[in-house]
């Protein structure tokens, strides 16, 4: 056998133990993360914070970015899936409430779970530190009367819009209070970020209907959205959500439901990358479909193993309300896979039982507690499957010809309690 020239042999013996210095000197010092808190009271974050107030209880959240998460934790915690929630609770009830954090995310990890995520090898005074300081950090389990209290909730980190339910319990007394967020997060631009809300329809534009006039209106309304070209079908409208944007987005919030990005060079490279490789991407764009002469307001997907596999729909604020409450006209449907096609030359393919994805969405909202009346209404018309109609890349599809009209709730209502209408029945006028 023949061996290596001494030379060689010393040089590589030499980089090994340079090498080894390095990684002990690194173990030592507990150099793998800094750590580096910035002061909480005053930190920028806290000029974005979102407030409700209900009775005498106000109640501010900030979902971090990771920057911000950074600078408040001492080290960063996104590449762990960690996001820090700030809260604060200000309580001029009489009586004690308790904070439970699991109400806010029901897998957030513990002050000390977060802090050795931050440990280096051999530095038991850092380590220490970091232990302390995190644990301080902690929102605390209860606020008294006349009270304020602030702290953190770690939660699984979201982009772009983070759901962020609160619900303060009252102690000895039978009384809860609930504050829902939909608290935004600066750094990707989603659909739902881009709309001008206040602009979309000018005063005098907005007619209230009563149950009769919205049934007859939901009727009335086109069969499907326009595709690209704004002149051919699209895909049906076969879901309204009827409710504010708390009562609609959080319960879809709440069953898995995240906002998509806008269709740009970086997330159009995600999703391919997504697509090729078979990785999650929560948030990859939809293409635009119109309705009211517009693209979507806001597009929402609940993926699964890849961008291929996902359910998701996109809603449009409609022109009308229903008793006071914002209207919601929407399409749901399911990729399945991607296809050729001429007129997008890639596309996602659609499960051609559009119902079943409608019927989803219908299951989704009774197990979110945010659903109180739910029916049936007519206007997309039917399409069988030996005749079935196409959609603007040319999917076929086939459907029973319904809408499925949601009633949202801004108090939690369990599915055994849910009503039902009948407007899927020819109307009596």
């Amino acid at each position: 056998m023949r061996h290596k020239p001494s030379w060689v042999r010393k040089a590589l013996k030499g980089f090994a133990f340079v090498v080894l210095c390095a990684v002990v000197a690194a173990l030592w010092t507990g150099r793998g993360r800094k750590f580096d808190p910035q002061p909480i009271d005053g930190a920028p974050f806290q000029k974005r914070a979102e407030s409700i107030t209900i009775d005498n209880v106000t109640v501010s959240v900030v979902a971090l970015t990771p920057e911000e998460a950074e600078a408040a934790v001492g080290f960063k915690t996104a590449g762990d899936d960690i996001q820090p929630v700030w809260i604060k609770v200000t309580n001029n009830d009489p009586i004690r409430y308790f904070i439970p954090p699991i109400t806010v995310d029901g897998e957030y990890y513990s002050p000390m779970e977060v802090a050795w995520k931050g440990h280096g090898w051999l530095s038991r005074d850092k380590n220490a530190r970091i232990d302390a300081y995190l644990v301080g950090l902690r929102l605390p389990a209860f606020v008294e009367p006349g009270a304020t209290a602030s702290g953190f909730v770690f939660t699984s980190l979201d982009e772009g819009v983070k759901y962020v339910n609160l619900e303060l319990v009252g102690a000895g007394e039978e009384r809860l209070r609930s504050f829902a967020f939909l608290a935004r997060i600066p750094g990707i631009k989603t659909d739902y970020q881009s709309v001008d809300w206040d602009a979309l329809y000018k005063p005098g534009e907005i007619t209230d209907l009563d149950d009769d006039a919205l049934r007859a209106w939901l009727e009335k309304l086109p069969c499907c959205t326009k595709g690209g070209d704004k002149k051919t079908d699209g895909d049906p409208l076969n879901i309204v959500m009827v409710g504010t944007k708390s009562m609609v987005f959080s319960p879809l919030a709440r069953r898995g439901w995240h906002v998509t990005e806008t269709t740009n060079v970086a997330s159009s490279w995600d999703t391919m990358v997504s697509s090729v490789f078979g990785t999650t991407y929560r948030y990859a764009p939809v293409s635009p479909l119109y309705l009211f002469g517009r693209r979507q307001d806001i597009a929402l997907q609940k993926p699964r193993a890849d961008v291929n596999q996902r359910n998701h729909m996109r809603l449009w604020l409609a022109p009308v309300t229903a008793s006071g409450k914002p209207v919601w006209v929407g399409q749901i449907s399911r990729d399945i896979g991607v296809r050729l096609t001429a007129k997008t030359i890639t596309t996602h393919k659609v499960d051609p039982q559009v119902d079943e994805t409608r019927w989803y969405l219908l299951q989704d909202m009774f197990f979110s507690q945010g659903m109180k009346r739910f029916g049936l209404v007519k206007g997309v018309g039917v399409s069988t499957p030996e005749a079935p109609r196409t959609n603007y890349t040319g999917d076929p599809y086939f459907t029973d010809g319904l809408r499925a009209v949601m009633w949202m709730s801004d108090t939690p209502i369990t599915y055994q309690r849910v009503e039902s209408v009948r407007w899927e029945t020819p109307s009596a006028r």
